[in-house]
This record gives C-alpha cells, structure tokens and sequence, in this order.
C-alpha cells in the first residue's frame, strides 16, 4: 500500500539559516545596482570636466547621485560610499602609459575637485561705450560727508550734463563694523546709515541716470563682518550682500567688487586701496609705477597727479581725486585731506580728457 508523503515544512531555523545565506547574494545584487548608477553619474560628470575643464569632488558627484535616487540610498555619505567604489576603476595605483597619457589624466582629473577661488570674478568692469561724459566722485563715507562739497560735486556734474557716475569706493563707511574703537553718540548717528546710502543712491541717479558703485574699504566692512560670523553659523551669510543691503525700486545701479577696477576707454579707474605700495607721500607716482598704465583712484584723501612718457613716446598719467567726507575726522584730525571730484570724457578711440578738480572755500578749480 503506497504511503502518502506530506508536504516537507522547513522549521525555523533552516529559514533562518537560508536566508542568511542569500542575504548576502541579494545584497550584492543590490550594491550591483547602485554601483552601475553611480558609475552612470561619474561618467558623465567625467565628460563634462574634459568638456569645460573642471574637476567634480566625491562628495559633489554623491550629493547629485542621492538627489536623484533618494529610494536607494539613505543619505549622501551612504551614496558617497558608492562613489568611492565607482571611482576606484580611475584611482587605481598604475602608471599612465605614454600612448594614452592625456586621455587618461583628463579623465583622472575629472574627478579631482576644481580649485577654490577666493575672487568669484576678478575681471574688470567696462564702462558701456555709451556712457562718454562722467562725474567721478570718491570717498563720501555715508554719515560722514560733507554736504556742501558733496552737494557742489553734484551740481557740476549736472551742469556739465554727465551721462553717468562713478562712485569710486568708500560710499558707506559702515563705522559700526570698523575693529578700531567706537564712540556710543557716533553708533547712535549711524543707526540709519542704510537710509543715507540709498536716498543718495536714488539722487544720484536722478541726476545722471547710470550710477556705477565701485566698493572701497570700507563698503566691505559690513560684508566681511558677517562672512567671519558665517564661519559659525553659515545662514547668515544671507545677511552680507552689500548689493541687497542698498536695493532699492527701479535701481539700476551697477556694483563692482572692491578687488575690480573700472575701464573706462583707455583709463583704469580704482578706489586705491588695492594696490599693495601704492601709497605713500607720492601717491599718484606711486600708483602709476604700480599700474604701468592710465590710473585714476581716491582713498587716499588728496589729489595729485604724475605724467611720465614710455619709450616710445607715449603718455601714461595718474590722477588721485580728493574725497568728499569731512576734513576732520575724531580719529586724524589735523591731515592733508582736501576736498575733490573729477569729470572724464572719452571718445569712440578710447581717448579720454581727466579733469581733475578741487574744491575750496566755495570754489571749484583744477587740481
């Protein structure tokens, strides 16, 4: 008589065993999976350093790899894990063989992050050809300037119909992030330097349509205030735009960086604080030794101006145009400061006539 034979259940314990025992075949079908999808991101991020010449950090390809496939892996350092095992066909310990050399250290470059760079844009600001007849002013340090010199700078340039202004660095002074000591009254009258700058803003290109800022020393201070208090808490570099911190309606104000220049034609046009040597008593030769080429700057406080021929023949001059704060300040009361502005005019060559101007007990004349 045939015996029926019922159907074998495994206990526990073999499916516990045999699952120990596959959980490692089916993890490694899924690694499979996520190493293919991460060399997927390295490959094309390899394409694209050879296309434009930059390299893509570990770290920046598994924060792209994670963004795009968060289903599959729990973070960013666990996609950086994959990454690494992705990558590790480029790092492998061999020398480059002379017949692929380039080819192969392009690629191994592709995944060496690019070099940091401290200057986000360090290239000159040109003056649009349009803009051919400017009033130049420099050094108003917000609450500190002096009305009426600011005021006669304006008016000359209206009355000689300037198509534009350049404020040449130190349009704010920001006195409540300078590191020197502070006084409380002083604080308390530059509560509401924000306000300043930007009726003066809104005036100045009232007056003359084009306003370009071009930061000194001291517009930066505000800015590198809060970058130091970054390194702590990084949501406050929100706070350091100087751009933002002077925007105003229907603004069409141009900012420069304080480590660009201005080229206006032929002219280079810098705050003065820049240049590392260029100061001194002889401000305007020293600055022009340092440019070796037309130069027109400020933050020094004075004018001058140098003149010396090249070779050749050809002319190069450098011009410091006065400031337009006041004479006096509690910190160096007694200096050689004079007030100042300076009127350029160019023409379609690039040539350009620098009428440097002082002003003095109520009267404008050339520097």
């Amino acid at each position: 008589m045939a015996v029926e034979k019922k159907p074998y259940n495994k206990g526990i314990n073999e499916l516990q065993k045999e699952k120990e025992l596959n959980e490692p075949l089916i993890k490694n079908h899924a690694n499979n999976g996520k190493i293919a999808i991460a060399r997927d991101v390295v490959a094309r991020y390899i394409e694209l350093g050879e296309k434009y010449n930059r390299g893509y950090s570990k770290k920046f390809m598994a924060r792209v790899l994670f963004s795009e496939n968060p289903d599959k892996f729990k973070d960013e350092e666990h996609a950086r894990v994959f990454i690494r095992m992705a990558t590790n066909a480029f790092g492998e310990k061999h020398r480059i063989q002379k017949d692929t050399a380039k080819l192969d250290l392009i690629k191994r470059f592709s995944i060496i992050e690019s070099p940091y760079e401290e200057l986000a844009n360090p290239e000159p600001y040109v003056m649009l050809p349009q803009y051919k007849n400017t009033l130049i002013i420099n050094d108003l340090h917000s609450r500190f300037y002096d009305r009426k010199a600011t005021m006669m700078a304006i008016e000359y340039g209206v009355n000689h119909s300037c198509d534009s202004v350049i404020i040449n660095g130190d349009f704010m002074d920001c006195y409540a992030f300078s590191k020197f000591d502070k006084s409380a009254l002083t604080l308390d009258a530059f509560y509401d330097e924000r306000e300043w700058g930007i009726e003066m803003l809104k005036l100045l290109q009232d007056c003359f349509g084009k306003v370009v800022l071009k930061k000194g020393n001291h517009d930066v201070r505000r800015e590198m205030y809060y970058e130091r208090l970054a390194v702590r808490n990084s949501e406050i570099i929100e706070l350091c735009s100087y751009n933002d911190y002077l925007a105003f309606d229907n603004s069409n104000v141009d900012f420069v960086e304080d480590y660009r220049h201005i080229i206006y034609g032929k002219a280079n046009i810098l705050h003065g604080h820049e240049m590392e040597g260029g100061n001194g008593i002889h401000v305007a030769y020293n600055r022009l030794n340092r440019a070796m080429d037309n130069i027109i700057s400020g933050h020094s406080h004075i004018a001058q101006s140098s003149v010396r021929p090249d070779i050749n023949g050809n002319l190069f001059a450098s011009w410091v145009v006065g400031c337009l704060c006041n004479l006096h300040p509690r910190y160096n009361p007694q200096n050689k400061w004079i007030h100042g502005f300076a009127r350029i005019q160019k023409d379609s060559t690039g040539d350009f006539e620098m009428l440097n101007r002082l002003i003095y007990r109520g009267k404008t004349m050339p520097a």
